[in-house]
């Protein structure tokens, strides 16, 4: 019985844990990787100077370096990587107050894209956030007409300014080419001043006497790297048949989609470069491996269709490529706000989120705005904590009474602890004591729970609470940055200290009972190290989270010591 007993206890108090510490996989270690958006600097090297031995120029009418598939089978990836190709066309510079953007005319594509109001970190002189920086991660279209033999990268011609400045209005330009056979395309580029978004179309006429199929690609580069929750971590994502997709881990093999695609991405942290076709049908997206093994490519086909003579093809398309801001992305339309990812908390999340930023338009800091909701969060459930610390200080009472009796039948059945148990029994269910009553002081931090994970999650994920400093904490969505501890290299922090001593003041104030048999005592005991334990895991947490949490673990001081004069018995 003895060991039944110790058995259920420890059994307990591991669920406890189980659910108290469901998020631990967020504080596994950030894997290292190497620079260049995980390519190896030698190897991109590589592949630029074989390029550049075997360029694809483009620069002659029909000299595609590689057989023009036919449209009825799947278009591979060439063997050279397009990609990798140095810009060798016109180089056009797109300036919004949002964005900086370059547009290179060979292919018309995106090779550069900078966020004004982004830094990489918080120091003064930090570059901005760049979402796409060379050609190794542009993003581009290729059309492919049956017959026909088009360049890989289309080499446009632009007559305009090499800049275009896109201030208090939108601005459109068309990039033009004229191709063998009759073959005009031209792929017309709109920006709008006040969004991060970017609509493109390509319009291909047959000016042939025959009537031609035709269909387009839309190619992405990115990779996908798994850090752990909390981390920059980098994902591929999708919108597929009106469910969202994410892929965390690089993929063994070819994955292949095939149905209503309203959007694609490559997502990290905090920020996300997407494709939305502009299509209602049914289409092919393909994620696969790049040339180098390292990234990858996602391959967007539109269906193919048929230009009668004198006729016109024409798809739109548009980018997005900015910060994971829950509006901007609603506005963008195609259920984009899904990118960002709250977890199973989202419904929650977004309400502290909105509640913080209500907040914040008061106390004009999030620092302040994270005590402010800690202190609402607090008076809302007072009266049950109130009520459960109450019950706990009278069960207290009652078993102080009683523990001569207590003490007495242990000793008297020392050496039968079933018969122990049984009059131990008997005896609270006489004086009206429930030996489980000290368990009742966890049930605030379990319906905290909820609450803390929806706060970790906006604290993670919320591009508002990126770089958001207060005292001498720079940014409430990392971790600390002090100094590191000389010859153990652990990071000095503050705020997870202060959180453990307050976590050891609230529990030492905590009223507890007599232990009402081994199990519940080594329980108890096990307790004692919660606060170690915290500080230990909280160590690499958001110091906005630790914020909240050591503010949570002061009010409770308080409100022990209110209990403690304030309710007799």
């Amino acid at each position: 019985m003895k060991n039944r007993l110790t058995l259920n206890y420890i059994l307990f108090l591991i669920l406890s844990f189980v659910v108290i510490f469901g998020y631990s996989y967020f504080f596994s270690k950030p894997v290292k990787k190497s620079g260049n958006n995980g390519k190896a600097p030698q190897q991109a090297e590589q592949n630029l100077e074989k390029t550049e031995k075997n360029p694809v120029t483009s620069a002659e009418p029909g000299s595609r370096t590689t057989p023009s598939t036919s449209v009825n089978n799947q278009r591979s990836v060439p063997p050279i990587d397009i990609h990798l190709i140095k810009p060798s066309g016109r180089t056009l510079t797109v300036e919004t107050p949002l964005f900086t953007a370059k547009i290179d005319t060979l292919g018309g594509r995106i090779i550069e894209w900078d966020l004004k109001k982004y830094r990489e970190t918080t120091d003064k002189d930090s570059p901005p956030v760049k979402l796409v920086n060379g050609p190794e991660n542009s993003i581009y279209s290729i059309p492919d007409i049956s017959g026909i033999r088009l360049p890989d990268l289309i080499p446009f011609k632009y007559n305009g300014s090499g800049t275009i400045n896109v201030i208090d209005k939108d601005k459109q330009f068309d990039l033009t080419w004229n191709g063998p056979s009759g073959i005009n395309i031209t792929k017309t580029i709109t920006v709008e001043p006040d969004t991060y978004l970017l609509k493109s179309s390509i319009k291909i006429r047959n000016n042939s006497s025959e009537t031609l199929d035709s269909r387009l690609f839309l190619y992405t580069y990115g990779f996908i790297e798994h850090k752990g929750r909390g981390e920059n971590s980098h994902s591929f994502e999708l919108m597929f048949n009106n469910e969202v997709k994410r892929i965390e881990s690089k993929p063994e093999e070819e994955k292949k989609y095939s149905g209503q695609i309203n959007w694609f991405a490559f997502s990290e942290q905090y920020f996300i470069k997407s494709v939305i076709p502009e299509s209602g049908a049914v289409t092919t997206l393909n994620l696969r491996s790049a040339n180098d093994e390292k990234q990858l490519v996602s391959e967007y086909v539109y269906p193919t269709e048929k230009i009668p003579s004198g006729a016109a093809y024409s798809k739109n398309w548009e980018f997005y490529l900015g910060p994971k801001d829950g509006q901007t992305l609603s506005a963008a339309g195609y259920n984009m706000e899904k990118a960002v990812n709250y977890g199973w908390v989202e419904f929650m999340a977004k309400i502290a989120l909105k509640f913080l930023k209500m907040l914040n338009s008061v106390f004009h800091n999030y620092g302040i705005s994270i005590i402010a909701i800690t202190l609402i969060f607090r008076i809302a459930f007072l009266p049950l904590t109130l009520r459960s610390m109450r019950s706990m200080k009278i069960m207290q009472s009652k078993m102080q009474k009683i523990k001569p009796k207590i003490d007495a039948l242990k000793e008297k059945y020392k050496e039968d602890k079933t018969k122990q148990n049984q009059e131990l029994m008997k005896l609270y269910s006489s004086h009206g004591v429930n030996p489980l009553s000290s368990l009742g002081g966890c049930l605030p931090l379990l319906i905290q729970l909820p609450v803390f994970i929806a706060l970790y999650d906006v604290l993670l994920y919320s591009i508002e609470l990126r770089h958001s400093s207060f005292l001498w904490m720079m940014d409430l969505s990392r971790p600390e940055q002090l100094f590191d501890i000389p010859l153990v290299g652990i990071p000095f922090r503050i705020l997870p200290l202060l959180m453990g001593v307050s976590w050891y003041f609230s529990q030492k104030l905590t009223p507890t009972t007599t232990p009402a048999s081994e199990g519940m005592e080594l329980q108890m005991k096990m307790m004692q190290f919660m606060p170690i334990i915290f500080t230990v895991m909280f160590w690499g947490l958001p110091s906005g989270l630790i914020l909240y949490w050591t503010v949570s673990n002061i009010l409770s001081v308080g409100q022990q010591l209110y209990i403690k004069h304030k309710v007799h018995v």
